[in-house]
């Protein structure tokens, strides 16, 4: 049926066996200004709460990336497309990916409870690692916790520990009972980071690069174990709003490139440049290089309904809408998306600094309008979220 989370992915043996037409030799002139032309519409739309914006695409006609606006207000530091970003909640699919090697293993198994693992979760003995991947444990957001957000807000070098993540979401009640429902939560994977440590005797850290980045050569991603964020980067701009609703309503800038990521832990600290991305949303959407075939033909039929927004579904650490598979990730100051299309073998990268939406109607969300505008040239279409009429109104401008 349309619009339903089968339809999202109706055939994945396909979309595994699929052979790769991707190129990554440049863009014919006429079609790379094309996806020019589209992107710096949007930009011109969203650079006053999107002040620096790197965009991507690869298909069988090519590689072409682009960056838009300005790296650092104040020095007025042009983006370019060398630059490193905090890629937030894409964090979800590689930690994911690791879980489902391990089950292909058969070293754990997703219908293991958590509390073969982790101790004292609510509900533990009845919540299964395929709930928490698929975001239906019925377990709270830590990040919606109030106190959690002063706490980032009054101090945003400090380090958080997983265990510390996990007592701000035990402070909160369960949502619904293991199952029942679908609601998504970072603390899901703040368990399933511990659970990979557990099984493999690695850090996270150690895992990811072993399983996911050496081998598909992802060089320039990371799972930081500190503050430090490479250079050249996008300076993340964000106002204290989006980090505490209780913070004061003002439209300063804050620069939170040198936050601490571990307030996101494994469910979203990592860091990576467009170039990487555009490797890692094929691999992630096929399974190639990372699972094998049975595995991944699993992974896409996981889609399940989900209250993200209209059209999405979620699946293993998996998005889809209009036959885009991918994920997309939002934290204080940068905001990301990838996104691979197996009709026309084209994966779309989006990583903007600022707000993940605008400010003045018609306010629309970053990282959709721009993945709308490239989908559109690519010749498949994607859907942006649309912000609802009651929410149609005068919001704060940043500014230096």
């Amino acid at each position: 049926m349309a619009g339903s989370a089968a339809s999202c992915v109706p055939n994945p043996k396909q979309v595994v066996a699929q052979k790769d037409t991707q190129s990554t030799k440049g863009m014919l002139t006429a079609l790379a200004k094309e996806y020019d032309t589209a992107a710096a519409a949007v930009f011109t739309k969203v650079a006053p709460f999107a002040p620096g914006v790197i965009v991507g695409v690869r298909g069988p006609k090519g590689t072409w990336t682009k960056a838009y606006g300005l790296a650092d207000l104040t020095n007025s530091t042009p983006a370019t497309t060398d630059m490193y970003q905090r890629i937030a909640s894409i964090t979800k699919p590689f930690v994911g990916t690791v879980v489902l090697q391990l089950a292909d293993e058969r070293r754990l198994s997703l219908d293991d409870p958590i509390d073969d693992y982790v101790p004292n979760v609510p509900n533990g003995s009845y919540i299964t690692l395929r709930q928490l991947i698929t975001m239906t444990s019925g377990l709270p957001n830590y990040s919606d916790d109030a106190a959690w957000g002063a706490d980032v807000l009054s101090d945003p070098t400090a380090q958080w520990t997983p265990d510390r993540l996990l007592e701000d979401a035990w402070a909160m009640p369960t949502s619904f009972a293991p199952g029942a429902n679908m609601e998504y939560s970072n603390t899901n994977f703040v368990l399933l980071g511990l659970v990979i440590e557990r099984v493999t005797g690695q850090t996270l850290a150690e895992a990811l690069t072993d399983r996911i980045l050496k081998p598909l050569h992802l060089n320039d991603t990371t799972y930081p174990t500190d503050a430090t964020l490479p250079a050249p980067h996008l300076t993340g701009y964000t106002i204290p709003l989006v980090v505490y609703g209780g913070a004061p309503a003002t439209d300063t800038w804050l620069d939170a490139s040198g936050w601490n990521p571990s307030s996101a832990g494994a469910a979203g600290a990592m860091i990576s440049r467009v170039d990487d991305l555009l490797v890692w949303g094929r691999a992630l959407a096929t399974g190639r290089g990372v699972l094998p075939s049975s595995a991944q033909v699993q992974r896409l039929k996981s889609f399940a309904t989900a209250h993200l927004s209209a059209g999405e579904f979620y699946g293993e650490a998996l998005m889809c809408k209009d036959g885009w598979i991918g994920h997309n990730g939002n934290m204080p100051g940068y905001n990301s998306m990838v996104r691979y299309n197996p009709q026309t073998d084209t994966t779309i990268v989006v990583a903007a600094s600022g707000l993940s939406g605008t400010g003045i109607p018609p306010r629309v969300i970053v990282i959709e309008e721009y993945a709308a505008a490239l989908a559109s040239v690519a010749g498949h279409p994607f859907s942006p979220d649309i912000v609802p009429p009651a929410q149609q109104v005068h919001g704060l401008v940043p500014h230096l």
